[in-house]
């Protein structure tokens, strides 16, 4: 059954030698145990459903030695177009990091219908499960993953013409985004590949070496032709062997981007990780900086949502540099730049001063633990905060004091802070 039915709804399975065609079988019946398949909306879930699924995983990673797509478990198949929650959207195919595939059966039967519509569903959602899989590094596929930075490289010129409209061979949703791009460009090279060679060379020529394959030689199981130039121009600029070395010249004119644009795209995932990490480690400081600065907690609470605010205008910048989801992005944008930022701005308000100016208060003692409180009807928590702190670390004696002249310097930001207190 496998044999005959791979072999007549698959077509690139049945261009295969016997040699190439048991290799694939192996391989897909090794992807098929690994994943539970599961049928939605009272669909039946057969062994063709398996079988032709299983077979576009393989499609795709037929080049490359990792092909058990590990971060994927779970495959779920619906009758057709289904509604997520999640995003309140409909869709045809839907990939998430948490290793949950969701495809609609009718059209994926579509996408083997038409060969060359350059449309094919499997292929677009299996490409971003591929690189999905790059989020573990004891498990990705090392050719593919080191290979990636090239390809992005020499796509990028490409991505932006399609964006401008200058790709017409492109199909347009996958300016979307370089994650889009990159699934589009899959369904291409697979189903026109071609047109693909002839209308974008050096694109097509990038994918045949990220993917290890060549789908115009179909007369020797797809692999890369020896001594063959796939490039239009001269590829003096690229070390073009697979072990992950990179050898770009880096002008702004061989990759269509900027300085800021390269090291966003080399850092940025690393320094967005460091500034995450140092935003946990921000919190307590931020505690430290509340209670040493006259500042209440609603102050505080929108101070901080601006500041990730900030952090979030960056992501229509830096998304088709960083391989970061939305969620992901956003905890960076508010734990790490948002408290990182408006700790620096407290800082900046703590160290500099642009006046000082004392007052007197009337205090008394309250509450269990005897803190002092300010008898003054424009006084408020804030001020009774830093007091308190002010008088603990001082370790002035105050139980019997009724009065207390403040002297304030007040911050860069002109926000409050206590320099001294004289306790009467």
């Amino acid at each position: 059954m496998l044999h005959t039915l791979l072999k007549q709804r698959n077509p690139y399975y049945s261009i295969l030698s016997g040699n190439g065609q048991k290799k694939f079988e192996y391989r897909l019946l090794e992807f098929m145990r690994s994943k539970t398949f599961i049928g939605r909306q009272n669909l039946v879930v057969t062994d063709e459903m398996r079988i032709l699924i299983s077979a576009t995983a393989i499609q795709l990673t037929f080049g490359l030695e990792d092909f058990t797509f590990s971060n994927l478990h779970t495959i779920n198949i619906f009758p057709g177009v289904f509604h997520s929650k999640l995003f309140n959207a409909s869709f045809k195919g839907l990939t998430s990091r948490s290793g949950v595939l969701s495809l609609s059966w009718d059209d994926f039967k579509q996408g083997y219908r038409n060969e060359t519509d350059k449309l094919n569903l499997g292929l677009h959602e299996m490409a971003h499960v591929l690189q999905i899989d790059l989020n573990d590094k004891k498990r990705y596929n090392n050719h593919f993953s080191n290979y990636l930075i090239k390809w992005k490289r020499g796509a990028i010129n490409d991505f932006y013409g399609l964006k401008n409209g200058r790709v017409p061979f492109m199909r347009s949703y996958g300016s979307s985004n370089l994650y889009e791009f990159f699934a589009v460009c899959v369904e291409h090279f697979f189903e026109m590949p071609e047109e693909f060679k002839k209308q974008l060379p050096d694109l097509y020529a990038h994918t045949v070496f990220l993917l290890n394959q060549d789908p115009t030689n179909r007369s020797e199981d797809y692999h890369i032709k020896n001594n063959y130039n796939y490039f239009s121009v001269p590829t003096d600029g690229i070390k073009l062997i697979m072990d992950g070395t990179e050898n770009f010249n880096g002008n702004e004119s061989e990759t269509g981007e900027g300085k800021v644009q390269r090291y966003i795209r080399h850092k940025g995932i690393y320094v967005a990780m460091a500034i995450t990490v140092c935003g946990f480690i921000g919190i307590p400081v931020l505690f430290w900086f509340a209670s040493v600065t006259i500042i209440g907690v609603g102050t505080l609470l929108i101070l901080l949502f601006g500041c990730g605010a900030l952090g979030l205008l960056q992501w229509n910048y830096v998304k088709e540099y960083l391989d970061m989801a939305y969620h992901q992005f956003a905890m960076y944008a508010f734990v790490g730049f948002g408290i990182c930022f408006l700790n620096l701005l407290l800082l900046l308000n703590y160290t500099i001063n642009i006046g000082s100016y004392s007052k007197t208060y009337l205090i008394t003692r309250k509450g269990y633990y005897n803190e002092l409180s300010v008898i003054d009807n424009k006084a408020n928590s804030a001020l009774e905060r830093n007091l308190n702190t002010y008088a603990q670390e001082h370790m002035f004696e105050t139980l019997s004091a009724e009065k207390v002249t403040i002297t304030f310097d007040t911050g860069l930001l002109g926000f409050d802070k206590i320099r001294e207190c004289k306790f009467y």
